[in-house]
C-alpha cells in the first residue's frame, strides 16, 4: 500500500516539475498591459476593416452609448455598431489605459483612445480627437470579448 501511494505521489510531483518551465515561460502581464493589448487589438481590427477579430472581440450582447448617440436613441447594437464601423474609415489608435477594475469573470476599463480623424460628422473638421472610453469585458470561452462601451469627448482642457 504504502508503495503504491509512493508511486502516486513520485509521478504527481514529476508531473508537477514537468510543467513548471511551461508555467515559467507564460509571460505575466498586468491587467493594465493586458486590456491595452485588447483595446489595441479591437482598434486595429476597426481600422483594417478585419470582420473576423471584431466578431471575436465584440460579444454578442455587446451595446454602445458614446459620440453620435442621441438622447432618443442612445444605445447603439453591435450589428449597428459593425455595420458603421465596417463602412466608415477609421485610422489606427493609441491607447492609454487609465484604470482596470478586474474582478475574475468581468474587468471594466477606463481609457483614452487618440487618432488622427477624417471630417466626421461628430467632428465635421476631423484632426486629431481624444476619446475618453469606459469599457466593460467578460472572460468566457478563454477569452475576453467585450460587451460594452460608452465613449465620449472630453470637455477642452484648461491647462496653460
Amino acid at each position: 500500500m504504502n508503495f503504491r501511494v509512493s508511486i502516486v505521489a513520485t509521478s504527481f510531483l514529476l508531473g508537477l516539475l514537468a510543467a513548471l518551465p511551461a508555467l515559467a515561460n507564460e509571460p505575466q502581464i498586468s491587467p493594465e498591459e493586458r486590456f491595452r493589448q485588447l483595446e489595441l487589438k479591437w482598434m486595429d481590427a476597426l481600422a483594417e476593416k478585419d470582420a473576423a477579430v471584431l466578431e471575436q472581440i465584440l460579444a454578442t450582447e455587446f451595446t454602445i452609448i458614446g459620440v453620435g448617440s442621441t438622447v432618443e436613441e442612445p444605445v447603439g447594437t453591435r450589428q449597428e455598431w459593425l455595420g458603421v464601423g465596417l463602412k466608415r474609415p477609421f485610422p489606427k489608435h493609441q491607447v492609454r489605459i487609465l484604470k482596470v477594475h478586474q474582478l475574475p469573470e468581468v474587468a471594466v476599463v477606463h481609457g483614452v483612445l487618440t487618432a488622427d480623424y477624417p471630417p466626421m460628422p461628430w467632428a465635421p473638421k476631423g484632426g486629431t480627437l481624444s476619446f475618453l472610453i469606459t469599457d466593460t469585458w467578460v472572460h468566457r470561452d478563454a477569452r475576453w470579448q467585450v460587451v460594452a462601451r460608452h465613449s465620449s469627448l472630453p470637455a477642452p482642457s484648461t491647462a496653460p
